[in-house]
């Protein structure tokens, strides 16, 4: 089939609309605004962080960035941690241990793919354990002595990269967010990161009851 001028004028016309649309349907996705999610009080105070970290464009492994963490914590260096989880974007402001701020029984520590309480607990547990620690309320031993007062911290090996901290955190914020809605209560996600758990702690002590020998 022949096509005359006219005719090949006009499809070249209608392709160059069809790209300028395309072009501009590209421009406009890109330009919408990203949701942004705090689970901090301090992070919503993003303008005023001396340093920001974005986990998507990190290259540090945990170690470092823990140890960085660490040194701004000591300099007393607001740090926001942030990453995306689909169109989200979320903010955390993590801390790291030997800060003082948190007795261990108020401290839920996970692997990537463990639960380091009680006797151990694969990570795919994580909802009902976390349900529990939020709302044990000093009941049992290694859990929260209040959700005001629990944390939950990020132990990983020193080499993870940024992406698999990224991993993790998606996984604890997604679950986070179940169990705050749950509770129907306004919890605040407290973090830690440290490398230097990786076992299970110890049991309680146990009490033992001294009898008086009567003679």
């Amino acid at each position: 089939m022949n096509l005359s001028s006219t005719d090949f004028a006009s499809r070249k016309h209608l392709k160059q609309i069809l790209l300028v649309g395309q072009l501009f349907l590209l421009i406009s996705c890109a330009n919408q605004p990203t949701e942004k999610r705090y689970y901090s009080l301090h992070a919503l105070q993003e303008e005023e962080a001396t340093k920001l970290l974005e986990l998507n464009h990190s290259t540090m492994n945990f170690k470092g960035i823990t140890d960085w963490l660490s040194k701004n914590q000591t300099t007393e260096i607001t740090t926001i941690v942030s990453f995306k989880d689909g169109a989200l974007v979320k903010k955390i402001m993590p801390s790291v241990r030997g800060n003082g701020f948190y007795i261990s029984k108020n401290i839920l520590s996970i692997t990537s793919d463990s639960i380091l309480v009680d006797k151990g607990y694969p990570i795919s547990e994580l909802k009902w354990i976390l349900k529990r620690h939020y709302t044990n309320n000093g009941k049992a031993y290694q859990y929260a002595d209040s959700p005001e007062r629990a944390a939950i911290e990020i132990t990983l090996d020193k080499n993870k990269t940024a992406k698999e901290l990224k991993h993790s955190l998606i996984l604890l914020t997604r679950v986070f967010d179940e169990v705050n809605s749950e509770e129907k209560e306004s919890l605040l996600l407290k973090v830690i990161f440290d490398y230097n758990r990786q076992l299970p702690p110890p049991p309680p002590p146990i009490h033992i009851e001294i009898v008086p020998i009567v003679e």
